[in-house]
């Protein structure tokens, strides 16, 4: 009959699955190295993901294009693919961050309007028009998102309201009306 293991022997096994673990998790985590090839159109790379990379490349994507104007956001879609909102051409600063995950499935989508430009507008109209509450910008930077006092409801249609600040914007604007609460 074999003898059981003690406290010891039994640490020094989890310490070594344990370390066995982590190195195939990193190991299968591994980035290809930059420079790989994508798709002809420069758009779309096509091969399959391995675990880790979507989010990772998700994660990436969205620290390295924070800072652009251009950039509204970056959507997972099924836990596989990625969907870069963009407004605009795909430049070479684009195409290029985009080539360093060629494991994964990129596509890039046109934003209606820049996410700087709605943002610029909505915090403008925050600090000039009273009736203006709070506003926030879609996701994929289609539309700025406001909700308006429930004051001005009675003197005002949503129709015309939504009209006029879309024309100001130069972008689909969306209203609504409502309170803000202040945080207690």
């Amino acid at each position: 009959m074999p003898s059981p293991m003690n406290g010891s022997k039994m640490k020094r096994l989890c310490v070594v699955l344990i370390g066995l673990s982590l190195c195939a998790t990193s190991c299968a985590r591994e980035q290809p190295p930059p420079g790989s090839q994508s798709t002809a159109s420069g758009v779309t790379t096509e091969a399959q993901a391995v675990d880790g990379d979507v989010a990772y490349a998700a994660s990436e994507l969205s620290r390295e294009l924070a800072g652009d104007a251009r950039f509204a956001s970056v959507e997972v879609l099924r836990g596989k693919d990625i969907v870069v909102h963009w407004e605009g051409p795909v430049d070479s600063k684009l195409q290029n961050l985009i080539s360093r995950f060629p494991r994964v499935p990129i596509t890039v989508e046109t934003a209606r309007c820049s996410l700087g430009k709605l943002r610029e507008y909505g915090s403008h109209l925050l600090a000039t028009d009273p009736a203006v509450n709070v506003f926030s910008v879609s996701p994929d930077g289609s539309t700025l998102q406001l909700t308006i006092d429930e004051s001005v409801q009675g003197s005002s249609d949503v129709a015309s309201l939504e009209r006029g600040y879309s024309e100001a914007a130069g972008c689909p604007v969306t209203v609504q009306f409502g309170d803000v609460a202040p945080a207690s």
